[in-house]
């Protein structure tokens, strides 16, 4: 496959998802960020985060079928694409010396990212202001979790994760809580843990803070990227889809955050989620997008995948049945991350740098190729 048809693939992967035989796992049903999915590999190399759909979801969604073959590894996308799925890491059968299993720390993220919610709940739910697509609450509520993770077992399953050699880099979010410091802080402390027993890339994720020099002191403590999320082009929908985060600030404060962090941690080291399918135009997507990138912030353009449990449970985004569409918009993408030297996978840490759950670096690689 070449780059434009790895674009698509990923993609139709990430928007249609699939449909995996009965009785098969399909992935977590709650926390930050994409749920209900597994991880594989594309003909390129690269992890994808495929939702698994089933029933009337599944034919709402267009799903194709994902079949094992005789390799369990390898498994059939449509009858006709072979993606390998990234194994279970075996550092998931231990648990911390305080006896909390590894695999309700931190998980593995794609194929080589160690990623955790340091702090397992936002204040918005608790006013009924969260984002309609969140489901950071299930994961501890089912147990899968504990609600607040220390920095000592945060790097005891680092040191583990390290000694297996299945990571290249860390990823640290959090719910925000009811403090002005938006969760920085706990996020200083799990960054100093690590720094005394790793070295490996940090990347962390935070509503931007009104002190700033709090993203100042995430960065000397040793984190290497970070990410403030605005999550919708429009401000009209993100009132509507994040009414929590909307109310805390207006676009004006990301942008200041933005911008300031830059200057800490370089270009392309600084993201912000923009979700697509919330209702937006893919002109205002792109528009972001591209004043983003001029600044050094890095896009990471996302379909919104509605979770079972959410607000948006029900809710079928635009993109379904538009795949023409969505590889345009993507390949547009493409032309304004490479415009501005912004590759994905040259950053430190982040979201981006794992890539599962967004095609922004198989859209570069498309733009790049075409040059």
């Amino acid at each position: 496959m070449d780059a434009k048809e790895i674009l698509r693939l990923k993609v139709r992967l990430l928007t249609e998802g699939a449909v995996l035989p009965e009785g098969v796992w399909g992935g977590r049903k709650g926390g930050a960020g994409p749920v209900g999915a597994r991880y594989f590999l594309l003909p390129n190399g690269r992890a994808c985060g495929v939702p698994v759909r089933r029933g009337r979801v599944a034919e709402a969604y267009g799903s194709a079928p994902l079949d094992t073959t005789e390799d369990p590894s390898v498994w059939l996308y449509d009858h006709k694409v072979e993606l390998r799925l990234v194994p279970r890491p075996k550092f998931y059968e231990r648990t911390t010396d305080d006896g909390v299993p590894y695999h309700k720390i931190a998980l593995l993220h794609g194929s080589s990212t160690l990623a955790t919610t340091v702090y397992q709940a936002c204040r918005y739910w608790d006013r009924g202001l969260q984002c309609k697509f969140c489901t950071i609450p299930f994961s501890y509520q089912g147990g899968h979790t504990v609600l607040e993770k220390t920095p000592g077992q945060v790097a005891e399953v680092v040191q583990a994760a390290e000694e297996e050699g299945v990571i290249t880099d860390i990823l640290l979010t959090t719910g925000t809580p009811d403090t002005v410091d938006m969760g920085c802080d706990r996020l200083l402390r799990v960054v100093r843990g690590i720094r005394e027993v790793s070295d490996r890339p940090i990347g962390v994720q935070v509503e931007p803070p009104a002190d700033l020099k709090l993203i100042e002191e995430l960065h000397a403590a040793g984190a290497d990227a970070i990410g403030m999320h605005i999550e919708a082009a429009e401000e009209e929908v993100r009132a509507y889809m994040c009414p929590g985060k909307y109310e805390y600030a207006g676009l004006g404060v990301y942008e200041r955050a933005w911008l300031a962090a830059v200057d800490l941690f370089g270009r392309g080291n600084v993201s912000t989620f923009i979700l697509h399918g919330l209702g937006e135009s893919p002109e205002s997507v792109l528009a972001m997008a591209d004043w983003a990138a001029e600044r050094g912030v890095l896009p990471v353009v996302t379909p919104v995948r509605p979770a079972p449990g959410s607000q948006l449970t029900d809710y079928r985004p635009p993109y379904v049945g538009a795949l023409d569409d969505v590889v345009d918009l993507y390949h547009r993408l493409g032309q304004i991350l490479y415009r501005w030297g912004l590759e994905p996978k040259r950053t430190m840490a982040g979201c981006h740098r794992c890539g599962a759950c967004t095609p922004v670096q198989e859209a570069f690689d498309s733009a790049a190729a075409a040059r």
